[in-house]
């Protein structure tokens, strides 16, 4: 029992357990196991054993010069936050506004974003599908093209002779817009997966997370002021140069991520115990990497990777298995766990986001359309803070397998979720109480808990999400697509009566229920922990025996 983690009565190799650091007090029996494995030199002169093994093509993103990784990251960062991130709270902060300019209800304003979450939604699976089997570059490519189309339907919407066309045209812009949004929102931490290493891992993916799960804090802010001074119009006027900039990044410097790979990882043990175990007979559990024919291999030119598709199949199932095996992980409880740490939460902290204005504009805050959006600055700041979880990450990821031998289990991502439950008590409860105090100036002490909340969101996404990539990197695509497509029904689900429970009940009563909630489903995380490797072992026996190889 490695770490308070059980471990299987097997002999088969638990996916996700790794070697990950050697370590001056491993075993000889231990350095002679993965000796002939790819290292790297981490900090303090730490030796890192690649996860996972970069082949010898010289296609191999994982070999890739570290700018060109770092430039395709760089603008997946980016279209992250100008078409999954920007598009969707743009109107939030003018919603009661926008629906006077164009004569409609404010629910109907509202349904311009809620139709667009289904849309993304909805569309998840078959990005998935088409991803898994073509690769991600056509995704991102139709994506970014589609998103730039959305956009522009938006602004030709405010320039029609009727209130009505100008509508009905505005909500087909958003709902093309919702077409730019899927494959950025649901491919991009998978994509993380194909380029970088899994100690390079963690900063990059809290990154991400910030981008979908707490930038739409600092696109409510500034679309706010913007639509205050200057109209509706303008803030897509402004969005659609940037997207094309995002576009042309999609074409130029995002080359196809997906490659098919013999797995070759320091997988020789099933736990700590194993390492101090040497075979007398002298290697026969040194891992050995084939190379024959793979110098052959030809480098890909840059012209050539401008191509949207590389001819090659990357997946051999069939589109119906393929959209089917997506919703099967709803048997693995560690999908379960992640979506209630991850989905459920972050649509806890939008669906207040719905109520925000509700709340503050009436007596006795009288905050304006501006000052709504200013409310977000506690969010964008807890965000930002929220970049560490990454690193914290990784940081305990290691200090744990330093502490296990230098055996690697992805478990040892989920004890940084008490850092979560920490700060989701401080901004849930310390919420409640002031909105309760119905004072004017309690309304900052109340930006700083939704910011509070933020962080804690970023936090647990950032766990869950790399808990997800390492301990089932094999199925981490369809994962995080049914994450997507569950997060996004659960925003449209609350805006259908979040506002109207909140006005019944008070705002006092929505954070009680949203804290209490949130702490109980944290309790999952210690059973998760514990048994998190016997369920792996599990689901890769069971999804072999049923499903097939993977």
């Amino acid at each position: 029992m490695a770490l308070g983690i059980i471990e299987p009565k097997t002999d088969e190799h638990p996916p996700g357990t790794e070697f990950l650091v050697d370590t001056a007090t491993t075993s000889v029996g231990h350095e002679f196991e993965h000796s002939h494995f790819k290292h790297a030199k981490g900090r303090k002169g730490t030796t890192i054993v690649l996860v996972p093994q970069p082949s010898d093509d010289p296609n191999d993103p994982l070999l890739w010069p570290t700018w060109k990784r770092e430039i395709a990251f760089a603008f997946l960062f980016f279209n992250c936050i100008i078409f999954a991130a920007a598009p969707g709270p743009m109107i939030a902060p003018a919603t009661v506004a926008l629906a006077m300019q164009l004569h409609v209800a404010v629910k109907s304003v509202a349904q311009l974003s809620g139709y667009q979450l289904l849309v993304v939604g909805a569309l998840g699976p078959f990005v998935s599908v088409l991803g898994q089997k073509y690769g991600k570059r056509p995704q991102f490519l139709f994506a970014a093209l589609f998103g730039v189309i959305g956009t522009g339907i938006c602004i030709a919407a405010f320039d029609q002779p009727t209130h009505s066309k100008s509508y009905n045209m505005l909500l087909a812009g958003r709902l093309v817009q919702g077409l730019g949004t899927t494959a950025f929102e649901s491919l991009s931490v998978a994509a993380i997966g194909d380029m970088f290493f899994l100690h390079e891992r963690g900063t990059r993916t809290a990154l991400l997370v910030l981008t979908l799960a707490c930038l739409s804090s600092f696109v409510a802010i500034i679309a706010g002021t913007t639509f205050q001074h200057l109209g509706a119009k303008t803030l897509f006027v402004i969005l659609l140069p940037i997207q094309i900039f995002g576009l042309l990044g999609v074409v130029l410097f995002m080359p196809e991520s997906q490659f098919k790979r013999m797995e070759v990882t320091p997988t020789g043990i099933a736990s700590s115990e194993d390492v101090d175990v040497k075979d007398k007979a002298g290697g026969e559990r040194v891992t050995q990497i084939s190379t024959n024919g793979a110098t052959r291999t030809k480098k890909r030119g840059f012209v050539q990777e401008l191509r949207p598709l590389t001819g090659v199949t990357y997946n051999e199932e069939g589109v119906f298995k393929l959209l089917g095996e997506i919703f099967v992980h709803f048997l693995n409880p560690a999908v379960l766990w992640v979506m209630l740490v991850s989905a459920v939460l972050v649509s806890f902290f939008v669906g207040t986001a719905y109520t925000l204005a509700q709340i503050f504009s009436p007596p006795p805050y009288h905050l304006t359309v501006s000052q709504n959006g200013f409310f977000f600055t506690g969010a964008l700041i807890g965000g930002i803070l929220g970049i560490s979880a990454g690193p914290i990450c990784d940081f305990v990821a290691r200090l744990f397998a330093r502490r296990n031998r230098g055996v690697y289990e992805p478990e040892f991502r989920i004890p940084v979720c008490v850092l979560a439950v920490i700060m989701f008590a401080v901004g849930w409860f310390t919420f409640m109480w002031a909105v309760g105090q119905k004072k004017r100036e309690m309304v900052y002490l109340c930006s700083f808990c939704y910011g509070a909340v933020c962080f804690a969101t970023s936090v647990a996404s950032t766990s869950g999400g790399l808990y997800i990539l390492d301990a089932f990197k094999a199925h981490s695509t369809q994962i995080f697509i049914l994450q997507m497509m569950i997060k996004n029904f659960l925003f449209y689900a609350f805006s259908t009566f979040i506002n109207d429970w909140m006005a019944k009940e008070g705002p006092s009563h929505m954070c009680k229920v949203f804290g209490i909630v949130t702490l109980c489903g944290f309790t999952t995380c210690v059973p998760m922990y514990i048994f998190g490797k016997v369920n792996r072992v599990w689901v890769h026996r069971n999804w072999r025996k049923y499903i097939g190889e993977k």
